[in-house]
């Protein structure tokens, strides 16, 4: 299945493509517990890239995800949200906001190389390598079935066609 929204930037250069095997991760989550990709359970997984914990809207994203969980949990999705963030800062975001799902900290950044979605600049920070907001589908055989990765980190995705790619 693939993305009817059009992506930010130019797939044509994206080095992920629906259709390929998702890259596996190890990172650590908010208690420090590490969570590889190729554990997730025969399910699909959303993986939900986003530039720093606490900013306005990654805030409303991750809320709206923490909000529509039961109903993901239902179809057998897990979802997982990734940043650059210390697994410390994620910890008082992610309680802060009551967030029921893993918040994973990029740290070193070696996971947003992998999936194509490192953003060389977060407003007036030069060189500070951020996530891009981005969302990856991955199907029960660890496959991209869905791709949306925005330049502007101030668009937040399309829920309603996120759900129209899981079922």
């Amino acid at each position: 299945m693939s993305s009817s929204l059009k992506n930010d930037n130019n797939d044509n250069y994206s080095k992920i493509k629906i259709g390929d095997t998702a890259p596996d991760f190890e990172l650590l989550d908010t208690n420090q517990e590490f969570h590889k990709l190729s554990n997730t359970k025969d399910n699909q997984t959303i993986l939900a890239f986003f530039p720093a914990a606490g900013s306005p809207v990654c805030t409303t994203e991750m809320c709206n995800f923490r909000d529509n969980l039961n109903s993901l949990k239902e179809m057998n999705i897990e979802i997982l949200g990734i940043s650059v963030d210390s697994p410390f800062a994620n910890k008082v975001f992610a309680e802060h906001h009551h967030l029921n799902f893993p918040i994973l900290s990029d740290y070193n950044r070696e996971t947003i190389e992998k999936y194509d979605v490192v953003m060389p600049n977060l407003g007036k920070l030069k060189d500070y390598k951020a996530a891009k907001r981005a969302i990856f589908i991955v199907d029960n055989d660890k496959k991209i079935k869905y791709k949306w990765v925005s330049d502007n980190p101030r668009l937040e995705p399309n829920y309603e066609e996120i759900r129209k790619a899981i079922s």
